[in-house]
């Protein structure tokens, strides 16, 4: 983050704020986007690239890891607002689950062998994979259409076709590589 946010004062949250904070919020922070995403104990930020841990303290945020940060926050008509050091509010809107961003790591066993693949997916469409602990990575393309993502990989325009579960942090193909059979990957955030 550009900036390190810093705790400054705000009125209390209410009961249910960590609930109310579990899901992705997004805003823009000295004129570049700010996004919070949250998963249980861990979150992202800086384009859904830096996990770090969290924990909420009445009306601080406070975060550590990679990075580290505090901030304190309050809710108020869906929003959340997060004061800075400065004293600037940053307005965060709530964003659903089907609209994250699907780029970064995910790894994940198909049911039918036990190789452990990873699939690594990259802004603008391009992605690429490989069998796990040292397979060579396999280039290739994605598109998405909502839940539905093709995958075409060079250099014969190999193509598996998977379905995003936005509810499960999961990405879900019938096959893979040849023999696969269905496969599982989940979103890898530390490795």
């Amino acid at each position: 983050m550009a900036g390190v946010l810093a705790l400054a004062g705000a009125a209390s949250a209410t009961a249910q704020a960590p609930a109310a904070l579990l899901t992705r919020w997004v805003g823009t922070h000295e004129g570049r986007p700010l996004t919070f995403d949250f998963y249980a104990d861990t979150m992202l930020v800086v384009n859904d690239s830096l996990p770090l841990h969290f924990e909420v303290r009445g009306d601080s945020l406070l975060t550590w890891g990679d990075s580290s940060f505090t901030v304190t926050f309050r809710f108020a008509m869906d929003r959340l607002l997060v004061e800075t050091a400065e004293g600037a509010v940053v307005t965060m809107a709530h964003q659903d689950v089907l609209a994250r961003p699907l780029e970064g790591r995910w790894r994940g066993s198909p049911l039918a062998v036990r190789d452990l693949i990873e699939l690594l997916l990259v802004r603008g469409g391009t992605a690429q994979w490989r069998r796990l602990p040292d397979g060579r990575w396999i280039p290739g393309e994605w598109d998405r259409a909502s839940r539905m993502i093709t995958f075409t990989w060079d250099p014969d325009s190999t193509q598996w076709v998977g379905q995003y579960d936005p509810a499960g942090g999961a990405l879900l193909f019938d096959s893979t590589f040849a023999g696969s059979g269905t496969a599982v990957l989940r979103r890898v955030y530390r490795r």
